[in-house]
């Protein structure tokens, strides 16, 4: 399933230049860039920078992310969970190119509300990553690193545990403002504290338990 990732994630960039050189010609100069909670385009820029920058952005994540591995003190650990790290890869280059491919829709239909498929789009991501976050295995590069995970590999693994469900939990939470008529800021506010501030705490509150 390694080698599949792999190419599948290569497959997802593809798709990213191929549709900004399709839909060049058929978006306006100036298109939507960013929105806000209600849906509604409150960012905008050229057509020709967003087209192109955000294939570079992504083709340069794709590389850092390939050459970390190689960087890492903790290298080694990366073949425990070397699937789960390609596969992680590819949720985030899949995610990309849909976001970009949701911009172009957005850019040839200015009054189409976006907020359900960007809503949608980070729920249904935090979802899968939450179900493979048990099996990131210690690192410096990717993962929920505190000190107390890095100092402690059993800290570390019970961490990610909590943490897969923090994401699973944030998710379903985005999933359901994505449904909703009405969408509010603190629901989303506090889905971001589930993913930060709980495995952060569990992980000090988890050191602190084995010191003793």
């Amino acid at each position: 399933m390694r080698k599949i990732y792999s190419y599948l994630k290569w497959i997802a960039w593809g798709l990213m230049v191929v549709s900004g050189w399709y839909f060049y010609n058929k978006l306006p100069a100036i298109v939507p860039t960013h929105w806000n909670l209600a849906g509604e385009a409150d960012g905008f820029g050229s057509k020709t920078t967003h087209l192109i920058l955000m294939p570079v952005i992504v083709l340069g994540m794709m590389i850092m992310l390939m050459v970390l591995p190689k960087l890492d003190p903790k290298k080694e650990k990366y073949e425990k969970f070397a699937e789960v790290y390609e596969l992680f890869q590819l949720l985030l280059a899949a995610f990309m190119s849909y976001t970009y491919l949701v911009t172009i829709w957005a850019g040839l239909n200015p009054k189409v509300d976006v907020g359900f498929a960007i809503l949608a789009g980070i729920g249904l991501l935090f979802v899968a990553i939450g179900n493979y976050m048990g099996k990131i295995r210690q690192n410096y590069f990717v993962g929920i690193k505190t000190p107390w995970t890095l100092d402690n590999e059993e800290v570390w693994n019970k961490t990610h545990r909590l943490g897969g469900w923090c994401f699973v939990l944030a998710g379903l939470m985005f999933l359901v403002q994505a449904f909703l008529a009405w969408k509010t800021w603190w629901v989303l506010a506090i889905a971001l504290t589930v993913i930060l501030a709980v495995p952060i705490g569990y992980s000090y509150w988890l050191h602190k338990q084995l010191k003793k």
